[in-house]
């Protein structure tokens, strides 16, 4: 039986102009129900039985009262219909409509009823947040399907949309969120804020997307990972990795197999800033590259700046990455993790205090892979152990909607031991604390103190003789202070300013003694301590409309501070320790050297009317910190080496230009960029450099210039039971060497291919839902061989073979490709379900490429029974490698 308890009011009111009040804390829906009625006079049917498990849990203050009833219902397994304008049914949804909430009995009502049917059409100056947590949501669309006219939002959630006064049915969509359908009435211009949830099937998964344009209006080369699809895709054991996701996509390629890093544009992996929750990460892999640092089930978002790159970023000349933790589910308690054939994880989140505003998400990693390197043809590698750890975690405290501080914390270590000569050891310590606050309505701001600490040690066994053995280290600390400052003058109008204060220490180098007894002599390379500052401010407005401008302005200043001892070489000859003519001592605290300049930032973006987007961007940005390393397969052993009295720092001129059209091809984006890039004071090597314990490293040192440019195509397909992308990229990369003298010169000074010069990629990827829980996907690259140097003949001289190597970078090695493939099994789909898990067949490198990892030359030596002297080709995986995955979550 429908209850209806009527309290007739004292003057009737149309729904649509009621306002409500009240502290409404783990107060029975029944019971509010009832307030509704006897308070407000509005007529409520419902049978008690529906009603009667809910409670609400929220507190009103003037709110129109249908817009309080979406904020509930939206959330329950009822939902409302509105009736004859003065009366509320309530009933339960079909189960089969829980994910999608239609609120079209529920009006919302923008503008005053007085001025109804005074004003033809009128704006709607809205905001699309997380219902949950209240972030804004960039990116998300706003669409009036029967006028077939919409909106998104920029980077603070905020929207405009021109439409005729009157009744529509608005449709909010975002990316693994649940779309939301809400009945407005347009009376005039005003104001409205949605709030989207996570779909309640969510399967915590990580997706890329390569929506380039779905952030700040202008924002062109950005590629962004939200929480939804990267569990599709077929990775290495099974294992979701973020990093090695990003490489499929435009202008990003993986450095190689066993290898750290990636490449942007043709830049050296040094070039790309990451940032964890703000702290950069200065060594981002596990186990040389064969994982990423990142644990994938903490990962709420990630961003990639290729290009276009907003003022208030700096630091590296390439790409900035930045990955956000999860801050842990408000509502519930979770633990969720896997089983796999190289490790093992568990994370949790969820709240830690009863009024849910300490949250906390955390999870932890641990390896058993030696097994994997028994498939590797390469005796060294073989025969080697390797294991890893890591932790993560993030707390946050939210004081209220609009205000919260964050505190974040990762900590990881690898060891890689190669038979018993020597063990390799390297991590990562990251701290950061983070404060957000909203101060007027227009006006926000993000205080961030990040703390980052990377250190590597070669243990060198020396066959088993203690007194030989010997430890070395290298460090690097970075400390900062960045703080950010928002203001929205108008929904069109987006002002950012801030400073950032970052701190260096550096130990490139330090051999210590194994053991007490011991013939090692100590060795240290001289510490670098360093200080790096930036202002800048920003400003996006609409000049026409469709034509948005973005103009920003970043100062950059570097110091190098003493104590330090600075060689000073006779400048009619090459840098060498033989042409040194004098030292300089500076004292603790003096500058040794300091750098700076302007960095300008512009972009724009023109919306044309059938359906194109157009946009440009140019920047200029300095890197003052890199890391040393003559080989193009960067390893944990490298040295980070700040700008000194002799190393000036790199500086990069970008500019962008790009086309998309959503609207080419049904259910399909497409988008093709091109990019040009001018590099000074790149750093090349001379012939047989060394990079470690090196006193004077600037004499092995050649300065450089270079460009880089490229063709980036994307076509992206979201929707349907078929989804996934095909990318291509034509790109160049060449350098030149700038020295004086012969010995400073590479191939003559002409320009020659860089060792991340790879002029074809093309990736693509391909996921089938053959069901609500089966699914099979793959995926296929083939990047072109990077270029090396190789001997062309060999000559006696005094008895001994000697062997003549071509001019720098002449040659190419074999293509890269391979094709992998998975088969999944999801969890149950069932809300009340507790324990759900899934299950991932995989199988990488499917027809057993052996893609080269490198190509040497080796002499036989004497006795050993090898065919002679020649070139050899190595593999790091050159077979099937099947893996089974198991996750879970309860």
């Amino acid at each position: 039986m429908l209850i209806f308890t009527n309290t007739l009011p004292v003057q009737a009111q149309k729904l649509e102009a009621i306002k409500i009040s009240g502290n409404f804390r783990n107060v029975p829906l029944e019971s509010f129900l009832q307030t509704l009625e006897k308070d407000y006079g509005v007529q409520v049917f419902y049978k008690k039985s529906w009603v009667a498990p809910y409670t609400i849990n929220t507190t009103f203050n003037e709110n129109p009262l249908l817009r309080a009833l979406n904020s509930i219902f939206l959330t329950h397994d009822l939902t409302f219909e509105v009736f004859q304008n003065n009366a509320i049914l309530v009933y339960p949804r079909r189960m089969d409509t829980r994910t999608t909430f239609d609120a079209s009995g529920g009006i919302l009502v923008i503008g005053d009823p007085i001025n109804l049917g005074k004003y033809r059409t009128g704006t709607i100056t809205g905001k699309v947040i997380d219902g949950k947590t209240g972030d804004p949501l960039p990116g998300a669309v706003i669409y009036e399907p029967k006028l077939e006219k919409g909106a998104s939002t920029n980077s603070e959630g905020k929207f405009t949309l021109d439409l005729p006064s009157g009744e529509h049915i608005l449709k909010i969509s975002y990316m693994g969120f649940q779309e939301y359908e809400q009945k407005i009435k347009l009376i005039e211009s005003g104001e409205a804020e949605f709030e989207l949830f996570e779909e309640t099937h969510n399967l915590e998964e990580v997706i890329v997307v390569a929506d380039e344009f779905n952030s700040s209006r202008t924002q062109t080369s950005l590629v962004q990972m939200t929480s939804k699809e990267i569990k599709n895709l077929p990775l290495l054991m099974g294992e979701r990795d973020v990093i090695k996701s990003i490489t499929m996509m435009p202008g990003i390629t993986s450095v190689g197999e066993l290898s750290s890093g990636f490449n942007v544009r043709g830049g050296n992996s040094d070039q790309n800033l990451i940032l964890l929750d703000g702290s950069p990460v200065f060594n981002s892999t596990h186990l040389f590259g064969f994982l990423s640092m990142i644990n994938p089930d903490l990962v709420e978002d990630l961003r990639v700046f290729k290009g276009g790159l907003p003022a208030r970023y700096g630091e590296r000349v390439s790409s900035v990455m930045e990955v956000d933790i999860k801050n842990g589910d408000s509502d519930i308690l979770r633990v969720y993790g896997g089983i796999g054939t190289i490790n093992s994880r568990l994370a949790l989140d969820g709240p830690l205090t009863k009024d849910k505003k300490l949250t906390i998400a955390a999870g932890g990693r641990l390896s058993y892979s030696d097994w994997l390197l028994d498939l590797v043809p390469d005796p060294v590698v073989s025969e080697s152990t390797t294991n890893f750890y890591d932790a993560s975690g993030k707390l946050m405290y939210r004081f209220d909607k609009h205000n919260s501080l964050r505190l974040m914390g990762y900590i990881s270590n690898d060891e890689f031991s190669t038979s018993s000569q020597s063990v390799n050891e390297y991590g990562n310590l990251l701290l950061n604390l983070q404060s957000r606050n909203k101060f007027t309505e227009n006006l926000f701001g993000e205080l961030n103190l990040s703390h980052s600490d990377y250190h590597f040690r070669l243990t060198d066994l020396a066959d088993g003789k203690d007194y030989e053995a010997y430890y070395l280290d290298n460090n690097i600390r970075y400390d900062a202070a960045k703080y950010n400052l928002i203001w929205h003058p108008h929904p069109l109008h987006n002002t950012q300013t801030g400073f950032n204060l970052i701190r260096y220490e550096n130990e490139p180098g330090e051999i210590s003694a194994y053991s007490d007894t011991t013939i090692v002599v100590p060795q240290k390379i001289n510490p670098e301590k360093a200080f790096e500052g930036a202002v800048y401010a920003s400003d996006e407005f609409d000049i026409t409309p469709g034509l948005t401008l973005n103009a920003g302005l970043r100062y950059s200043l570097f110091a190098l501070r003493g104590p330090s001892t600075v060689l000073i070489y006779d400048e009619n000859h090459p840098k060498s320790p033989e042409t040194v003519i004098d030292t300089r001592e500076f004292g603790k605290n003096e500058t040794v050297k300091s750098y700076g300049g302007l960095e300008p930032r512009i972009s724009m973006n023109y919306d044309a009317e059938n359906g194109y987007s157009f946009k440009l961007s140019y920047q200029r940005t300095r890197q003052y910190v890199n890391q040393i390393s003559n080989s193009a397969v960067i390893s944990p052993a490298e040295i980070w080496k700040t700008s000194d009295y002799h190393l000036e720092p790199l500086i990069n001129d970008q500019i962008t230009v790009g086309l998309t059209n959503n609207m080419l091809f049904t259910g399909i984006d497409f988008t093709v960029e091109a990019y040009y890039k001018q590099l000074q004071n790149l750093i090349e090597y001379k012939n047989g450099a060394q990079i470690i314990m090196n006193e004077h490293l600037e004499t092995d040192l050649i300065p450089a210039d270079g460009y880089s440019y490229g063709l980036e195509l994307s076509l992206n397909k979201k929707e349907g039971r078929l989804t996934g992308w095909l990318n291509y990229t034509y790109s160049r990369t060449m350098r030149e060497t700038t020295g004086e003298f012969d010995e400073e010169q590479i191939n003559k000074g002409d320009y020659y291919p860089s060792i991340y010069d790879k002029p074809h990629d093309l990736s693509a990827v391909a996921t089938y839902n053959i069901s609500r829980r089966w699914r099979v996907s793959g995926n296929f690259v083939f990047i072109s061989g990077r270029p090396v140097t190789l001997p062309e003949m060999t000559y006696q001289y005094a008895g001994e073979t000697l062997v003549y190597y071509s001019d720098r970078n002449k040659y190419r090695m074999e293509p890269y490709h391979r094709l992998d493939i998975s088969l999944t099994f999801d969890e149950n789909l069932r809300r009340k379900r507790m324990w759900k898990g899934s299950w991932t067949l995989s199988v990488y490198n499917v027809y057993g490429r052996n893609n080269p990892y490198s190509v040497y030359y080796r002499k036989a030596s004497p006795g050993s029974g090898s065919r002679g002297n020649g070139l050899y080709k190595m593999s790091i995986i050159g077979v099937p490698v099947p893996s089974l995955t198991y996750n879970f979550k309860f």
